[in-house]
């Protein structure tokens, strides 16, 4: 893993982002911790160039983009366009819209839309990745709704390590098959750890790289075999604790451990 690939995902820094005012001051925060690529939505309409000149001024890449599953399905050619004005050449599908997991046919006709989907995004120059959360281990046909899509698709895959944990499966059992079909350019590295809550007892958080439970001497070896471009760092809830303090710990942790 190179320094350079080592990415943050803005949905981890969402209440730091309140308003278009915030955004220099989160990059610029961002490069005193040392991070270097960005994975966030895309920008309004019409403040691509002045983006794209905060993260060079900040010296971030933009690795990765979010783009809503519905436009990725009713407006790809608009999606590609929008990509290739601001240079990023990976996107991800965020989430199964536009499908009923509980329904076998409405994941056959979804399953083929997804790869046609992917098809055109591939043409355009674009590598789509499908971010898996817990609830594509639902069964259907037989086997999980994940591997479906595996072997259905041609789709590439940003595995989500908590949640692949959640979904009762081996996170580094599933970034080893991805990475060895050569389909995981991008990857969510995200820790999972139990903790306890006053009102709740004993349950399953997030939690800062290194501070949970998972593999990642092996995720990130089965990872930087299959070539994967960017490791994300997201963690959906600091539990009160500084977004940003947060984030730092993690890319230390991932800069002791594994960056060479």
């Amino acid at each position: 893993m190179k320094l350079s690939q080592i990415a943050v995902n803005f949905y981890t820094l969402r209440n730091k982002l309140k308003s278009s005012e915030d955004f220099p001051v989160v990059f610029r925060r961002l490069e005193e911790i040392g991070i270097r690529a960005i994975q966030c939505g895309l920008p309004e309409e019409g403040r691509e160039a002045a983006f794209m000149r905060l993260c060079a001024d900040h010296g971030l890449s933009f690795a990765v983009a979010w783009l809503p599953s519905s436009a990725i399905f009713d407006e790809p050619q608009r999606c590609i366009d929008r990509l290739g004005k601001l240079g990023v050449t990976q996107a991800d599908y965020t989430w199964p819209e536009q499908v009923d997991l509980n329904d076998d046919v409405s994941i056959d006709r979804w399953l083929v839309r997804l790869e046609e989907a992917n098809q055109a995004f591939r043409r355009g120059g674009i590598t789509l990745g499908y971010h898996n959360h817990q609830i594509e281990f639902i069964r259907s046909r037989g086997k999980p709704v994940m591997q479906r899509i595996f072997d259905e698709t041609t789709i590439a895959f940003e595995i989500d390590t908590f949640w692949i944990q959640v979904g009762g499966e081996s996170p580094t059992a599933w970034v080893s098959r991805c990475a060895e079909a050569g389909r995981l350019p991008f990857i969510h590295l995200k820790d999972y750890r139990i903790g306890y809550d006053p009102k709740e007892g004993f349950v399953r958080q997030f939690s800062e790289l290194g501070r949970g439970g998972l593999d990642f001497k092996g995720i990130i070896a089965a990872a930087e075999k299959g070539g994967c471009c960017t490791y994300t760092i997201e963690q959906d809830n600091c539990y009160g604790r500084d977004e940003f303090e947060a984030v730092a710990e993690s890319f230390r942790y991932l800069c002791d451990h594994f960056v060479r």
